[in-house]
């Protein structure tokens, strides 16, 4: 059994829980863990890496200089820039993903950039070092987008930020009519499919 010591890390990161307004419970569904988990992160029962920190900060919405701040003692810093109300946390995860759904073209653009790169939002989520329920809240418009995140998780999938302003700009996304494509086909009778298939193999040479 791991012993337990409570570090000045785990006690940054209950304070952060603390200034967001969150139980345990309620943490624990941003990071897309149990609460049980988020009191081990809290009591020094649980390793906690860089990667892990940052894993937590990125659910929890601060940046790395808020927990070096906490670390430091330095709380009423971090307290300050922030407005403790506390936000509504629902347990199911229907309605999880609808409730403040604000999907922006910011948020379609950088999900229309991960599907092209092929990856599903748990596989995203490792590519950005994010945990695993991070990209979908990403996409589903929980997570605030400033320029540094996007910046991130464009370069995360291996794209440019000419990349991503080139798709930001697009009247209609490619991923959009590639999907209206397949339906359409799947439409299709299979007189009507056998007539259109040679069309179509022309555009592979």
């Amino acid at each position: 059994m791991m012993t337990k010591e409570i570090t000045k890390e785990a006690l940054a990161l209950k304070k952060l829980r603390e200034i967001k307004g969150l139980n345990r419970k309620e943490a624990g569904v941003l990071l897309g863990v149990s609460f049980k988990t988020v009191e081990k992160f809290e009591n020094g029962r649980t390793i906690l890496t860089r990667t892990k920190i940052a894993e937590i900060l990125t659910g929890y919405d601060f940046l790395f200089n808020d927990f070096e701040l906490c670390c430091e003692g330095k709380m009423q810093q971090v307290q300050d820039r922030f407005v403790t109300k506390r936000p509504k946390v629902i347990d199911n995860n229907y309605l999880r993903r609808s409730y403040k759904k604000i999907i922006t073209k910011e948020v379609k653009t950088l999900a229309v950039l991960r599907k092209l790169k092929g990856l599903n939002k748990f596989q995203a989520s490792r590519e950005c070092g994010y945990a695993k329920c991070t990209i979908g809240h990403i996409e589903y418009g929980r997570i605030e987008l400033t320029p540094k995140r996007i910046c991130h998780v464009v370069e995360s999938y291996g794209f440019t930020m000419a990349d991503y302003k080139y798709h930001l700009k697009s009247d209609q996304f490619v991923t959009d009519i590639q999907d209206n494509c397949i339906s359409l086909i799947k439409s299709l009778s299979e007189d009507k499919l056998k007539a259109v298939y040679p069309l179509l193999q022309t555009f592979n040479n």
